[in-house]
């Protein structure tokens, strides 16, 4: 499923860590917005993760890689709304290596 939205995310498996690494950062169309303007646009995308969550199947990976990339996403809005995160920075986010498949199904359509 293609989802596209105001983020670039990467996976990659880093051996020396028990999971992998999610590098997050933002699109220059978004770095570029008003502040307000970036809160609208992250909260739709928010919105159409919950939209695209709910459509699929309980247990559908693509399903379960939206949820991780939500909850994430969901934790960092009223920060973005704030204009609390430095938007020039990539994240690094790491997760299980039970949830690795699941995101790399989701990044990777």
């Amino acid at each position: 499923m293609d989802i596209n939205g105001p983020l670039k995310i990467g996976v990659i498996d880093s051996p020396e860590t028990p999971g992998w690494e999610l590098q997050v950062s933002f699109t220059d169309e978004f770095k570029q917005a008003p502040l307000e303007v970036q809160g609208e646009i992250f909260q739709r995308y928010v919105q159409e993760l919950v939209d695209n969550i709910n459509a699929l199947p309980e247990g559908d990976r693509n399903r379960d890689g939206m949820a991780i990339v939500y909850q994430l996403c969901s934790e960092m809005l009223p920060y973005i709304k704030e204009g609390q995160i430095a938007l020039e920075e990539t994240m690094n986010v790491e997760i299980a290596r039970s949830q690795a498949v699941s995101i790399t199904d989701f990044l990777h359509g």
